[in-house]
């Protein structure tokens, strides 16, 4: 079982990286084929809104077909992607190309988190959890840093076509996940469970409600970060040294965070990591001394990060009787994404009419609202017979 969830987490290593790799493509490709911003920024939003868009029909594919067939399909769609990328010559062809891709990224991490929960002693789920998510920041860090470097020397068409066959090589370790997983983990789940069922269960509702509103607290704050440092004329060289310590935080948070789960429950943990998030968003907007802010965001990091593996193994844990975590892990990627689209945007408006510092102060308000579903969660004994009668 650890060697499958080894092989599941080496998969995610490169998928995080590869799909980190396919935006570095982007100023190349800009250059080259003479594109605007606009076009970029169309390309950029077909691999946003992939996971919104495939999110349920990954679930359901995954329930009906087997969770490793349809991994397999997902690495192979990226895979062409990358390579019809680096084939493409004009922007029509890099919108079908991007939308190759998106297909396979969109597709990867329902499946994958339900492979995870599947595989995982509950015992131990917040670890698993927290390694998962962590090995994929790890990838995305090790594998994107070395793209430009290979561009420069080979240029951005040979770069996505040579990522494409690398990638393609993913899918012999996905042959082995279905060879040592047996018939048991890759045959469609017996059990005939529909969305309706699944949602009936107000345990989950919770889960879901958890996960929508950590989501708008917390995964649009790296992107105004850097324009809070700036409003206190923060020299702009030196903002590189702030978003490390976050995304420092970040690989601390999903280490950390899932294992104390384990050992203190879920709920317990997401409601106080939860409140210090919302209390370290305040202090970031009052904090002037640059050694203060160093630590406040590598704090601020671990938490909004954090909180990923632990409510990720709320989810299962409200959902364990069934065990339908394809469809289940394609509910909670859908209502995730959608609160990660949202959050820039609403952000960004709160910005632009009253100021940084209250679009950080919505966030910190969003960090408390995420908090009430926790304490119902947290309150709420699992009823097996809201979800399956």
């Amino acid at each position: 079982m650890k060697n499958r969830l080894n092989q599941l987490f080496a998969l995610h290593f490169f998928n995080d990286g590869f799909l980190a790799s396919i935006i570095l493509l982007l100023p190349f490709i800009k250059q080259s084929l003479h594109l605007s911003l606009t076009q970029i920024g169309i390309l950029t939003s077909i691999l946003s809104i992939s996971g919104i868009i495939l999110a349920l029909p990954a679930g359901y594919f995954g329930h009906k077909i087997g969770a490793i067939k349809i991994l397999s399909f997902a690495i192979l769609l990226y895979s062409i992607g990358f390579i019809t990328v680096g084939l493409s010559f004009s922007f029509f062809y890099l919108v079908m190309s991007f939308i190759i891709a998106a297909f396979g990224f969109g597709i990867f991490h329902p499946i994958a988190f339900s492979l995870v929960a599947k595989w995982s002693p509950l015992e131990k789920l917040g670890k698993a959890m927290g390694d998962f998510t962590a090995i994929g920041d790890i990838g995305r860090i090790a594998i994107s840093s070395i793209v430009p470097f290979i561009i420069v020397a080979i240029g951005w068409n040979r770069t996505s076509i040579i990522y494409g066959i690398i990638s393609l090589f993913s899918i012999f370790l996905i042959a082995s996940l279905n060879k040592r997983g047996g018939q048991i983990e890759t045959k469609k789940n017996d059990l005939k469970i529909s969305y309706y069922q699944i949602i009936k269960n107000s345990k989950f509702i919770f889960a879901l409600l958890i996960t929508f509103f950590d989501n708008l607290a917390s995964s649009a704050l790296f992107i105004f970060i850097p324009f809070l440092f700036l409003q206190r004329n923060v020299n702009p060289s030196i903002l590189g040294i702030f978003t490390s310590a976050f995304l420092i935080g970040n690989l601390i948070g999903k280490t950390t965070l899932g294992r104390l789960a384990d050992k203190y429950t879920s709920a317990k943990i997401f409601i106080i990591a939860e409140f210090f998030m919302a209390v370290f968003i305040v202090l970031l907007t009052l904090s002037y001394s640059q050694f203060f802010i160093i630590i406040v965001s590598v704090i601020l990091g671990a938490l909004t990060a954090g909180t990923i593996p632990v409510r990720s193994t709320m989810i299962t844990e409200s959902t364990q009787h069934h065990k339908e975590y394809e469809k289940v892990f394609g509910i909670g990627s859908f209502v995730a994404n959608i609160a990660t689209s949202l959050a820039p945007i609403i952000l960004g408006s709160v910005a632009d009419k009253f100021g940084i510092v209250n679009a950080f102060y919505i966030s910190a308000m969003f960090a408390i609202f995420a908090i009430i579903p926790a304490f119902f969660y947290k309150k709420m004994r699992l009823l097996f017979n809201s979800s399956i009668q």
